[in-house]
């Protein structure tokens, strides 16, 4: 299992991430970052990585067989 760690750092590769706010306002979520650098809000809206003000964990690895 691989353990991931809260960081400021954003993305640089495609892949699923944790993601959550600076202020903590909502639960942490889970986004697919997309090769040009985007990702889509839970409520639809798309942005960029580089703009997002919060933490990221990942990317996500798939389970083991």
């Amino acid at each position: 299992m691989v353990g991931y760690r809260w960081t400021e750092g954003k993305p640089t590769a495609a892949g699923w991430y944790w993601f959550r706010g600076l202020a903590h306002e909502a639960d942490p979520f889970i986004v697919q970052v997309d090769e040009v650098g985007q990702f889509q809000w839970p409520d639809g809206g798309f942005q960029e990585v580089t703009l997002a003000k919060g933490e990221w964990a990942g990317p996500i690895q798939p389970p083991e067989e």
